[in-house]
């Protein structure tokens, strides 16, 4: 019987055998090849983001299609694919959409599950059941383990969807861990300069690698940062750490009127907030998660051996609660599942 990993309580991960998955109508069963951990998985594990227990997460993978249920084209067999994390109206070809989906906010779907998070099972076992409409084919040109990135690619991409900047534009990226030196890709590709704020040395080393100008501790951020901006303040700040105290930092670091995106899941609230200062400067405060794949793919299949270096170590499945703790201090940590590489 196949391999699911399984968070039963908070800070305990195991593995489990259970009966083959059956796909429902409009579903594919996909045996991943390897999938990624990310922020949020962390924090599903620990407990800060609550959600309805036992749970086998996994959001970020790439996989080989191995049944089809019904209404689904037989041709997606044996193909290589990610999937969306969005489960909706859409994603599973019904004919009564909801509100949202009618709209053209399907990742909003008001019936919507979402992969490995809410709901619905995820890419960390040796089977998923995701919806037909959620996959997305992998160029030959990409291996399994580079195009495990193209989730939190797109994610890191629909920062500037959603908050468009100016290349003279002042851009802040507070956290440069998993998803932060992915946005400042991101912002690189698009001709911005972006200022890249780490408590970790090593990080700060590595995101000047990736061709930031500059990269500060937040002990030193509102100083330096005042001092680039002649006393002003940043156009635009993304706050990719997910913690309250990085939600106060960008507020200190903002100019009026300008941008505050965040930009992580890692469900710890924050108790205080300054609403007078955001209504005073008039703050832009713009949150994002998931982008399209389609321009991740893309961007993937042209930059895969800069990309490919933030992966840092590959565990097999059975060593998933070692990957865990490996994925708490490395940049991107990988289970291998069902690998066809050589």
């Amino acid at each position: 019987m196949p391999l699911f990993a399984v968070i039963t309580t908070p800070n305990k991960i195991e593995l489990q055998e259970k009966p083959d998955l059956v796909p429902n109508a409009q579903e594919v069963i996909v045996a991943p090849e390897v999938a990624g951990i990310c922020g949020t998985d962390l924090s599903l594990f620990s407990g800060d983001y609550q959600i309805p227990l036992p749970l086998t997460p996994g959001h970020e993978f790439v996989g080989k299609v191995i049944e089809v249920g019904k209404g689904v084209n037989k041709s997606w067999l044996d193909k290589r694919v990610t999937g969306e994390i969005n489960n909706s109206c859409i994603a599973y070809n019904s004919t009564s959409l909801c509100k949202a989906c009618r709209v053209g906010l399907p990742n909003h779907c008001l019936k919507r599950t979402v992969l490995g998070i809410i709901n619905h099972d995820g890419a960390f076992a040796e089977q998923v059941a995701v919806p037909v409409g959620t996959l997305h084919k992998i160029p030959d040109s990409i291996p399994s383990k580079t195009a495990v990135l193209i989730e939190p690619l797109a994610a890191a991409l629909q920062t500037f969807d959603l908050s468009p900047a100016k290349p003279n534009d002042a851009v802040v990226v507070i956290g440069c861990g998993r998803l932060g030196i992915l946005i400042i890709f991101a912002a690189i590709l698009k001709g911005l300069n972006p200022i890249a704020i780490t408590k970790s040395e090593e990080k700060r080393y590595r995101a000047l690698s990736f061709g930031v100008q500059h990269a500060f501790s937040p002990n030193d951020a509102e100083k330096e940062i005042k001092s680039l901006t002649a006393g002003l303040g940043a156009d635009m700040v993304v706050e990719a750490t997910g913690n309250p105290e990085g939600l106060s930092l960008a507020l200190n670091l903002i100019r009026p009127r300008g941008t505050i995106a965040l930009k992580t899941t890692c469900g710890i609230p924050a108790k205080e907030f300054n609403t007078t200062q955001v209504a005073v400067d008039e703050i832009c405060i713009q949150g994002s998660r998931c982008g399209r794949f389609f321009p991740a793919i893309e961007t993937l299949e042209k930059h895969q051996k800069q990309l490919s270096s933030l992966i840092t170590s590959i565990h097999p499945l059975r060593d998933v609660e070692t990957a865990f703790q490996a994925a708490k201090t490395e940049s991107k940590t990988l289970l291998e599942i069902n690998s066809s590489e050589k």
